[in-house]
């Protein structure tokens, strides 16, 4: 094989590597667009699961210091 036949089979190889990373970026956009939650839908949720835990902690930590000082 002479330089010039050799530099196109690579070129073909580099040009099939790129479209098979562009449809891999493509997929990835989309799974990132259906299938996860952005940060601003998640805040509400993350507030409210915090606020209950912190509401289930404190009642804990009360009750154990309702019991402690009882006796």
């Amino acid at each position: 094989m002479n330089k010039e036949t050799t530099d196109k089979v690579k070129l073909a190889v580099i040009q099939k590597d790129l479209e098979y990373i562009k449809c891999s970026v493509e997929e990835i956009k989309g799974k990132l667009d259906k299938e996860y939650v952005t940060q601003d839908e998640f805040t509400p949720v993350k507030n409210i699961v915090y606020g209950i835990v912190g509401l289930i902690l404190t009642s804990v930590v009360g009750a154990l210091i309702t019991l402690i000082l009882k006796q």
